[in-house]
């Protein structure tokens, strides 16, 4: 991994996966959550194990259970830095990233997808946010979050010496920190 990709890494939240032990997956997912909330707040956004509705039948009765949708493993929404890697690791019931090699490998947006997982846009960008574009024919240019409507994110630039709304996906924007 070379070093302009580390650092474009560390500036955004993105989804790894976790292997865990045999059903420690709730578990895990809890402990992280709790660092999120408490000492890596704003660097481990949170952890999900997806699940799903079935319907069973026990003992005669017709029952709807969750059921995991990938057993032994937890996604989590971070900034990849050593130290929450080291944190992530130390967590009991943890096995391994999934990826290649030491380092976590982030999964694409496709498979968060995949993987049913809500990823609620409004925990890293918010209306009257301040961003810049990172990819795409506007790169480079700043703007200000107007709308955010399931995974698209409205930004108004000024261009030409107008405003006009453009429709973004949390892929293409950095949030920009207010000096003040």
């Amino acid at each position: 991994m070379t070093v302009q990709t580390l650092a474009k890494t560390e500036k955004k939240a993105l989804w790894y996966v976790l292997f865990t032990y045999y059903n420690a997956e709730k578990r895990v997912k809890e402990h992280i959550n709790n660092l999120a909330k408490n000492e890596y707040r704003g660097r481990i956004i949170k952890a999900e194990v997806p699940v799903q509705k079935i319907t069973v039948s026990r003992g005669g009765k017709i029952k709807q259970v969750e059921e995991k949708i990938f057993p032994g493993y937890v996604f989590v929404k971070a900034v990849m830095t050593p130290e929450v890697m080291a944190a992530l690791r130390r967590i009991n019931g943890v096995a391994h990233f999934v990826g290649g090699g030491n380092e976590p490998v982030p999964i694409t947006p496709a498979e968060v997808k995949r993987a049913r997982i809500q990823d609620d846009l409004s925990e890293e960008f918010k209306v009257g946010d301040t961003v810049m574009i990172a990819d795409g024919p506007f790169e480079n240019f700043v703007g200000k979050v107007v709308k955010i409507n399931g995974r698209n994110i409205s930004v108004s630039l000024n261009m030409f010496g107008r405003d006009i709304e453009v429709i973004f996906s949390e892929e293409q924007l950095e949030k920009l920190q207010e000096c003040g």
